[in-house]
């Protein structure tokens, strides 16, 4: 099979190279190929030294190369992985920032900052999409470009491509840390795990059929208690009975992070300002022409079992292995409560067909309200995207509980549309 990465220059890059030799064994893959623009030049040559090099040390026989043609890159292609920036690191920087002129939270994936990443997202995602179906191999789209959630509801429900999967590293998070706490084979864990990509939780937790929900919730509330710089009170675990995704804690504790991100910006920068400077560290040390392992400094990067994700979900569809993933897929009957075309996280058993729901019942009731929310905000950036619409957009910005008040909103939205005139196409 031909693998193609739209977004080659990330330094994710080798983490998701290894993760592909790791799979070799059971998946026959014949081509790997970069793609990036040639704004990301430099470091698009920097990794593809890189992983070239960790392919040639693992003895691998696969064709391996880079572009800047999406459609040298995506012809014939099996499997599409995006994780695009669209924006490259300044973007993310614009979303950040931005925000926090109106004293709200400043993040790449949720609120404001989430909104404009998606906005800037959307036409590329156009064009790339349009290419798979054009001239790819039918290929699977397995999206990491942020907004995870909103890109994939995008492209499976507005451009119709069905054949698409989103990925998070954060229900991995939950996976492993169950398994340790329980004692227990991943295959035989289940998570009641549902929402929208990093507005979810685990109301459930089940080892080969056993409710272990009760043991997992006290674990939480005695560490708590024990570990004082845990981001919510010792009572709130037992209160919500549930474990919410670690992104949540910017609805229900939204004061101190805001509080923590002004105090960011203006002593070591946002988070995306850090990064650059982690990035510009882990390219030199890639650029070293004896290294063929990823240095241990990626783990300030971020993005926790990334390429494990990826990587075993490849495998999963590829072999036909009815195993079970945390994915953004359509509902599908999943959790009562929500329509079937909802683009949802959830686990579902992955097979060469595609994902097959796994019917959790009702969800809980304080998810309820969140969860539709935020989808109708999703719909409403995606549909003002699509007609050139601003006050959809406005609307987008007015429902969601991060957003400005009234007499913001124009005032916002002209500063993100100033940032990102060259994305912001038609507006």
């Amino acid at each position: 099979m031909k693998i193609c990465i739209i977004g080659g220059g990330s330094t994710y890059t080798p983490e998701l190279i290894e993760g592909l030799i790791k799979i070799s064994g059971h998946v026959s893959i014949r081509e790997i190929c970069l793609l990036d623009i040639p704004a990301s030049e430099r470091k698009l040559k920097i990794l593809t030294g890189f992983s070239e090099r960790i392919l040639k040390a693992a003895g691998s026989k696969t064709k391996f190369s880079s572009t800047f043609s999406a459609e040298e890159a995506m012809s014939g292609a099996d499997f599409i992985l995006n994780q695009f920036r669209a924006g490259l690191m300044q973007g993310r920087i614009n979303d950040e920032k931005i925000p926090l002129e109106y004293g709200l939270l400043g993040q790449e994936t949720t609120g404001m900052g989430g909104m404009a990443n998606g906005l800037r997202a959307m036409p590329i995602m156009e064009k790339y999409t349009d290419l798979a179906k054009k001239i790819s191999n039918n290929a699977w789209i397995i999206n990491f470009t942020n907004p995870s959630g909103m890109m994939t509801e995008f492209i499976v429900n507005y451009l119709g491509y069905k054949k698409c999967i989103g990925l998070c590293n954060c229900p991995i998070e939950f996976v492993l840390q169950a398994c340790i706490l329980l004692g227990c084979p991943e295959n035989e864990l289940l998570l009641r795990y549902y929402g929208l990509n990093h507005l979810a939780w685990v109301d459930g937790v089940f080892v080969s059929g056993q409710d272990r929900t009760s043991e997992v919730l006290e674990n939480i509330r005695v560490n708590m208690k024990n570990i004082p710089d845990l981001e919510y009170g010792d009572n709130f675990i037992p209160m919500l009975k549930m474990l919410p995704n670690p992104y949540l804690r910017y609805f229900y504790n939204t004061s101190p992070m805001l509080k923590s991100q002004m105090e960011a910006r203006n002593s070591q920068g946002t988070r995306g300002e850090q990064i650059l400077v982690i990035e510009e560290e882990l390219l030199g040390l890639y650029s070293e022409p004896e290294r063929t392992k990823p240095p241990e400094e990626l783990s300030k990067r971020g993005g926790f079992m990334y390429s494990t994700v990826a990587t075993e979900l490849i495998k999963s569809i590829a072999t036909n292995d009815g195993r079970t993933h945390i994915i953004n897929t359509h509902n599908k009957g999943t959790i009562d409560d929500f329509p079937d075309d909802y683009i949802m996280e959830i686990p579902a058993k992955l097979t060469s067909s595609g994902p097959v729901a796994i019917p959790l019942g009702k969800a809980a009731k304080p998810t309820v309200g969140l969860i539709n929310t935020i989808k109708n905000y999703e719909h409403l950036t995606i549909e003002g995207h699509l007609a050139k619409d601003e006050n959809l957009i406005k609307e987008a910005m007015l429902i969601h509980p991060l957003g400005p008040e009234e007499k913001d909103i124009d005032r916002l939205w002209n500063d993100l549309k100033a940032a990102n005139k060259d994305y912001f196409t038609g507006f």
